[in-house]
């Protein structure tokens, strides 16, 4: 049986929830309360030493990192398929994912950080700043979709790892936003899957 040590609201959770829903496996949650620092218990610690969530355990295998755990699922329970099967494109997929994931991330945690502080503390300078940052870098990913459904034609691993990373965009105020237009009704798309909705 497959146990997701999760916490709700967690952007890290959520993806590796989105790719058990997509591949239908049943799995049981193990609620870590963050707020509480039980993801910084020894017992916990054993399992995931960066003390973060989640963690999923699949019979005696235990992992960590959020993207490391959906390609494990990928490559275990490889129907129905969220990569494509072609080197190339798999490739390009974990580009992508890579793309979303770690070159977001500077202005991403910088308009994250600025906007958690009390609004008369908050510096609409580094703001515009992010926001401006991150709405240029989204623009690949508008060009990328093309008239495509989804980042790689089918849905796949990288809409599921980078869709936490978008609802929180819009959330900030950067989605949507008229110089992306494919990508704000890219994200509706996204957004109607039942996978999806069961996050939200």
């Amino acid at each position: 049986m497959i146990k997701l040590y999760d916490f709700k609201s967690s952007p890290n959770c959520q993806r590796v929830k989105v790719v058990l829903a997509e591949k239908n496996l049943p799995y049981e949650i193990v609620p870590i309360d963050l707020r509480a620092q039980e993801q910084k218990t020894p017992d916990y610690l054993k399992m995931n030493p960066y003390g973060k969530v989640p963690v999923l355990t699949d019979d005696a295998v235990v992992l960590y990192e959020s993207c490391i755990i959906n390609e494990y699922l990928e490559e275990k329970y490889p129907n129905p398929p969220l990569l494509p099967k072609e080197p190339g494109q798999k490739a390009k997929a974990r580009i992508l994912i890579d793309y979303g994931m770690i070159h977001f991330d500077g202005p991403y945690q910088k308009l994250r950080m600025e906007l958690m502080k009390e609004q008369k503390d908050q510096n609409p300078q580094v703001i515009d700043g992010a926001k401006s940052e991150l709405r240029k870098l989204l623009q690949r990913l508008e060009n990328e979709i093309g008239d495509q459904q989804y980042l790689m034609g089918d849905f796949s691993l990288v809409d599921a790892d980078l869709l936490p990373r978008f609802t929180r965009l819009e959330g900030f105020g950067v989605l949507p936003d008229p110089s992306l237009p494919r990508l704000g009704k890219y994200l509706e798309r996204v957004k109607a899957r039942p996978s999806v909705k069961a996050i939200l």
